[in-house]
């Protein structure tokens, strides 16, 4: 067990609270979503979710819960993402820049980057969750 343990802190980055966020430097909102009008509903269920809690991304199901962000219900996602569940928004609504969830998306290092390992989420996919949170992270 502790060696799984292990295997996922390595694989999903460390499940301790999370720094401070550094904005992001140079962050444009005039980004190609994938998905456009960016809404929290497609974010969830086109990204988020797949991409992050099935498959090969099992960092926040239910058994990880990574950085405390399970990503298999969308509303508490959503009051996770925002800190309304548990006091640690990793959103800033209205600043993409200095929301602790681009910060990770928008990382150079693989140990921080999220998801972990050598690819990024696609540019478009960042795209979406850039404006959604530009135009205010509404549910």
């Amino acid at each position: 067990m502790v060696g799984l343990l292990a295997l996922l802190a390595t694989a999903c980055g460390s499940p301790e609270k999370p720094a401070a966020t550094t904005c992001v430097e140079g962050l444009r909102t005039d980004c190609s979503p994938l998905y456009a009008p960016a809404t929290y509903s497609t974010i969830f269920e086109k990204i988020l979710h797949p991409t992050c809690a099935q498959g090969m991304g099992t960092c926040h199901t239910t058994d990880a819960g990574m950085g405390g962000l399970v990503f298999e219900d969308a509303d508490d996602a959503y009051a996770r993402l925002l800190g309304d569940a548990d006091g640690r928004a990793r959103v800033a609504a209205g600043d993409p820049a200095c929301s602790l969830l681009v910060e990770r998306l928008e990382a150079k290092d693989q140990q921080v980057r999220m998801p972990p390992g050598p690819t990024p989420l696609s540019e478009a996919a960042r795209c979406d969750i850039v404006q959604w949170i530009s135009e205010g992270a509404a549910r």
